[in-house]
C-alpha cells in the first residue's frame, strides 16, 4: 500500500509544475495501499546460551501464515535479519496495519509493519531571489564563509544521499562514488531492472497512463521529474571557487548515491537497507559498500510513528561506529515533526526549515522533538539547486530555485562533514551536542523558539570550532618523533610528553661542535594543532649524584634560555618542528617513530588513575621534584618503551642515553643503554644518517631496567660505565585535568 512520504522539498519547476500530493484524509482522494509486510523473527535458541537466525526465513514465514490464517508469499531478505513478505493482493493500509498488528502476537515475531511507500513531494512556489544567501555571515544564514576559513573539506569524508539517486552534473564532476540502486520493483524503478549498482537517476515522472494502468501508483499525482537526489548532493558537494554553477557546503567531501526513491515513491523496505547499505551494514543479496558513510542524508519521510525497523536500522548504523550522523528533513506538512518518520527516530538529527529572516517557514514541520533548523527556502528567498531540464528522462544540467525541508536537512549533513574534517574522531554523541551547543538562536522577531524549531540554526563556523576544540582535546601527540621522511636524518630526536594544551618537548641533539646536546620547551597550544614555547639549555650535578641538589640548590641543575620553538601537526603522525638556536633559525619535517601498537588515549579524571598498561610519558625521580631538572622520556608501542634520558656529565654538561627496552615480565623492560656521545650540529644541511662520514656516533655503556607498580610508579635501574643506581621515579602530569596515553 502507498504511504504518501512527505519528502520535503519544494521546486519551482519551468512551465507545468507537479500537483500538490493531496492529504490522505482529503475526501476524494483514494487510500494508499500496499501488499507487502516487513517482519522480523525472535532469535531461534542454538546451543547453551546461544541464539541465532539461522532457522530459514521462509519455513518461519510459512509457519507464520499457517497459525495467523492469512496468505504470505516469501519475497526476500533484508538487512538486520528482517525479512519481505507479500500478501496475495493489495490492501489499503489501514488494513495492512491491523494485519500487522494481529501476526505481530504470535509468540516467534518480534515485529511486523506494513512495507509502506515513500516519496519526495513537492509543493510547487515561484521564488525569484539572490542565489545561495544561506552561505552567509548573517543572522539567518549558516556562516560557512567564516568555517571556510578554517576548514573547506576533506577528500577523506563521505556523505551518502539515501534519495532518487544522482545526475552526473557538471557542477560535481568528481564528486560522486559508486553508489547502489535499492529500487527492488522495475515498475517504480523506471530503469528497467530491479536492484543493481548503477544509482544513476533515470527520472521519476508520472504520467497520465501510470494512474490508469495499475494501483501500482494509487494515490500520487501527475508529475515531471524532480532531479531530487541531485539538488540534495549540490547543496552538500557542488564544485566551489570554480567560477561556475553553485558553491557545495564541502569543497572536498564525497557523495555516495544509494538509491531508494523511484516514480512517486520508495518502499519502506528498500529505504531501510538503503539505510543499512550506506552506513556499512551487510544486506542480503547485495555487495558490501566499500566506502560506508560518515554522514547520511534522508530528505523524504512520511507521517506516522517510527516504526521498529527504522529504530533498528538507525541505532545499528549509529552503533556500527563509521557512520556519525544520519540527517533527515523535518517534513512539509506544517505538523509536528514526532509524526513524521523518519525525522523522529531516535538517532536521528532531524531539520526544520527557516525562511530567509530566520522565522519558521510555513511549510516546516516542528515540534519539542525537532534538533535544529536551517534555511529551507520562502517565497522571498529560494534555495539555488542543481538540476536537470529533462521533464521526463534526463537532458542538460541547469540550475532551479526550490523551497523545503528537503534542502535544510542537506546545509546541516554538509555542516557536519566540515566538522569530521576537522575531528574525524567525533562521536554520534558529540555531533549531536556540538551542532546543538554551536546553533545560532533564532533572530529577535522570529517565530521559532527552541521548543518549536530546535536548538537554533545551524551555525558552521561555531560548529567547525567547536569540533576542534574537542579534537585537540582528543588529540595526543606524545611519543617519540624524527626529521621525515623516516630515518633521513637518524641520530636525533625529539620527545612529546602531550596533556592536553601543553606538549613538555626534549630534543636531543648535537651542538655547534658535534657534542651531544639536549634542549627542552614547554609548548602551549596557540592554535589549532599548533604549540609554541621557549627552549631551554640546562646544566646540573652528574647522572649519579647523591644527593641530588634540587633546581636553585647550590649545585643543583640550572637552564638558559637558546631561542624558541612551534610545532604544527598536519595530522596524528606527521608536522613540522621550527626553530631559532642561537640566532640559527630552521624547520624540519617530523614524523611520528611507529615501533608498535600506539597506545590508547584517557581523558581528565582518568588522568591521575593508577593504570598498569601504556607507560608513555615524562618521568622523574620520586617524590616528584626531589630530583629535579632532569628526566626520562618513555615512548611505548606494544611490548617495547624506547626510553630517552636526559641528565648531564660528570662535567655538567648535557648528556642523553637512550634504550630500546623490551619487555621482559609483566611490568618490567630492559634493554641496551646507548650513549650518543657525537653526531652532526644540529643545524646541519644536509644531515648525514648514523653510520655515513659525519653522521651521528654512539657505544653501549651500560644497561637499564624499567619496573612498574602501577601506571603512575616505577623503579629505573640502570648501570652506566660501570657505576650502577636505582631510582624512584613517577609519571609527571603537568596539566590536569588532561589529556595521557596509557
Amino acid at each position: 500500500m502507498i504511504v504518501r512520504a512527505v519528502v520535503a522539498c519544494l521546486l519551482t519547476l519551468a512551465a507545468l509544475a507537479p500537483a500538490r500530493a493531496l492529504p490522505q484524509s482529503m475526501p476524494g482522494t483514494p487510500e494508499a495501499t500496499t501488499q507487502r509486510l516487513i517482519v522480523k523473527f525472535h532469535p531461534v535458541p542454538s546451543g547453551p546460551g546461544a541464539a541465532t537466525e539461522s532457522a530459514p526465513g521462509t519455513a518461519r514465514v510459512s509457519q507464520l501464515a499457517a497459525d495467523g490464517g492469512i496468505a504470505l508469499a516469501y519475497v526476500r531478505p533484508m538487512a538486520l535479519g528482517a525479512h519481505v513478505v507479500a500478501l496475495d493482493y493489495p490492501v489499503p493500509l489501514s488494513e495492512a496495519r491491523a494485519i500487522a498488528r494481529r501476526l505481530a502476537g504470535h509468540a516467534e515475531v518480534e515485529y511486523v509493519q506494513p512495507d509502506r511507500r515513500m516519496r519526495a513531494q513537492f509543493v510547487p512556489n515561484d521564488a525569484d531571489l539572490n542565489l545561495q544567501t544561506y552561505l552567509r555571515d548573517s543572522a539567518a544564514g549558516i556562516s560557512v564563509f567564516s568555517a571556510w576559513d578554517v576548514t573547506t573539506g576533506n577528500t577523506d569524508t563521505v556523505v551518502a544521499v539515501v534519495d532518487t539517486g544522482y545526475r552526473p552534473h557538471a557542477a560535481m564532476a568528481g564528486r560522486i562514488l559508486p553508489g547502489y540502486d535499492f529500487v527492488s520493483d522495475p515498475v517504480i524503478a523506471n530503469d528497467g531492472d530491479g536492484r543493481d549498482a548503477d544509482a544513476s537517476d533515470p527520472g521519476d515522472w508520472i504520467a497520465r497512463s501510470d494512474l490508469t494502468d495499475s494501483h501500482t501508483f494509487d494515490g500520487c499525482a501527475i508529475a515531471i521529474s524532480s532531479w531530487h537526489g541531485t539538488s540534495i548532493a549540490g547543496i552538500i558537494a557542488a564544485n566551489t571557487n570554480d567560477a561556475v554553477w553553485t558553491a557545495g557546503i564541502n569543497w572536498s567531501v564525497k557523495i555516495l548515491p544509494v538509491r531508494v526513491l523511484g516514480k512517486c515513491y520508495g518502499n519502506d523496505s528498500d529505504i531501510i537497507d538503503g539505510l543499512a547499505w550506506a552506513a556499512g551494514l551487510s544486506v542480503p543479496g547485495v555487495p558490501a559498500n566499500p566506502t560506508p558513510a560518515q554522514v547520511i542524508n534522508v530528505s523524504l519521510g512520511e507521517q506516522g510513528e517510527c516504526a521498529p525497523a527504522y529504530q533498528q536500522v538507525v541505532a545499528s548504523a549509529l552503533a556500527h561506529g563509521i557512520t556519525r550522523a544520519i540527517v533527515a528533513s523535518a517534513g512539509n506538512d506544517s505538523i509536528d515533526v514526532a509524526n513524521d518518520t523518519p525525522a523522529n527516530c531516535p538517532g536521528v538529527i532531524s531539520v526544520g526549515a527557516t525562511t530567509s529572516a530566520g522565522g519558521r517557514a510555513s511549510y516546516s514541520n516542528f515540534g519539542a522533538t525537532l534538533s535544529i533548523s536551517a534555511p529551507g527556502g520562502d517565497s522571498f528567498n529560494g534555495i539555488e539547486i542543481l538540476s536537470n531540464l529533462g521533464r521526463s528522462i534526463p537532458t542538460t544540467d541547469s540550475l532551479d530555485l526550490g523551497n523545503g525541508t528537503s534542502f535544510a536537512a542537506p546545509m546541516v549533513a554538509g555542516v557536519v562533514s566540515l566538522m569530521l574534517a576537522v575531528a574525524p574522531a567525533l562521536s554520534a554523541s558529540q555531533v549531536r551536542a556540538v551542532l546543538a551547543s554551536s546553533a545560532k538562536p533564532f533572530p529577535a522577531g522570529s517565530n521559532c523558539t527552541t521548543t518549536t524549531c530546535g536548538a537554533g540554526i545551524v551555525d558552521a563556523h561555531a560548529a567547525v570550532l567547536a569540533a576542534q576544540s574537542i579534537d585537540d582535546l582528543a588529540e595526543n601527540f606524545g611519543g617519540l618523533w624524527w626529521n621525515s621522511p623516516g630515518g633521513s636524518e637518524s641520530g636525533w630526536g625529539i620527545n612529546f610528553a602531550h596533556q592536553a594544551d601543553q606538549i613538555f618537548a626534549s630534543w636531543f641533539t648535537y651542538d655547534l661542535n658535534g657534542k651531544a646536546w639536549w634542549l627542552v620547551m614547554s609548548a602551549n597550544r596557540t592554535a589549532h594543532r599548533v604549540y609554541a614555547g621557549t627552549l631551554f639549555e640546562g646544566t646540573g650535578p652528574p647522572f649519579d649524584a647523591v644527593p641530588f641538589p634540587a633546581l636553585g640548590a647550590p649545585g643543583g641543575a640550572s637552564g638558559a634560555p637558546v631561542g624558541t620553538g612551534t610545532l604544527t601537526f598536519t595530522d596524528a603522525n606527521n608536522g613540522t618542528f621550527a626553530y631559532t638556536v642561537n640566532g640559527i633559525a630552521q624547520t624540519k619535517a617530523i614524523t611520528r617513530e611507529t615501533f608498535g601498537p600506539p597506545p590508547a588515549c584517557l581523558f581528565g579524571a582518568q588522568l591521575n588513575m593508577a593504570l598498569a598498561g601504556n607507560y608513555q610519558d615524562l618521568w622523574w625521580a620520586a617524590p616528584a621534584g626531589s630530583e629535579a631538572g632532569w628526566g626520562i622520556n618513555l615512548t611505548h608501542e606494544g611490548g617495547t618503551i624506547f626510553a630517552t634520558w636526559y641528565t648531564y656529565d660528570h662535567d655538567r654538561s648535557p648528556m642523553w642515553l637512550v634504550t630500546t627496552a623490551t619487555k621482559t615480565g609483566l611490568s618490567s623492560y630492559t634493554g641496551d643503554l646507548i650513549r650518543l656521545s657525537s653526531g652532526p650540529p644540529f643545524n646541519a644541511v644536509p644531515f648525514p644518517p648514523i653510520a655515513s662520514p659525519g653522521g651521528a656516533s654512539g657505544s653501549v655503556v651500560g644497561t637499564a631496567t624499567l619496573s612498574f607498580f602501577d601506571g603512575n610508579s616505577g623503579i629505573f635501574s640502570y648501570s652506566v660505565d660501570g657505576v650502577a643506581q636505582s631510582k624512584s621515579i613517577t609519571r609527571e602530569v603537568f596539566v590536569s585535568p588532561g589529556t595521557v596515553c596509557h
